[in-house]
């Protein structure tokens, strides 16, 4: 319980943005529905602004998020195949690939780990001090 106070204390003072702490507590605290649903709404008005169709904006949301809960394939890269996501997404892998709808779960997937990455760094700054991150 104390490590999660001060893991919280560490935040506020890191002056996180809630995208990174949504991003950050979405991969290491258990894939909570309710920051599933901020950084759902979050990354659709994200893709909204790139070239998508907007029919397929919630099914690749939606699939990313599913994908960050599975173990990364060292030798795809990635946790799921172009065939894999399709399929969880209900669209017809021809037009999955037509419409390079995997470049926006990369897209995804990449900003989330960033984020993620830049609040542990953050907070493991705050917590164990300047002299001794360095």
């Amino acid at each position: 319980m104390r490590q999660e106070y001060l893991r919280a204390a560490a935040e506020a003072f890191a002056n996180i943005t809630p995208i990174e702490s949504d991003c950050y507590h979405y991969l290491n605290d258990g894939f909570d529905t309710a920051i599933q649903a901020r950084l759902s709404a979050s990354y659709s008005d994200k893709l909204s602004r790139q070239a998508i169709r907007k029919r397929y904006i919630d099914k690749v949301v939606c699939t990313a998020l599913a994908e960050c809960q599975y173990p990364i394939n060292t030798a795809l890269g990635s946790a799921w195949t172009d065939s894999e996501r399709a399929a969880f997404a209900g669209i017809a892998k021809q037009t999955w690939s037509d419409n390079k709808l995997s470049d926006h779960i990369n897209f995804i997937l990449k900003d989330i780990n960033a984020n993620s990455r830049a609040v542990w760094s953050a907070t493991k700054l705050q917590v164990v001090g300047y002299s001794e991150a360095t």
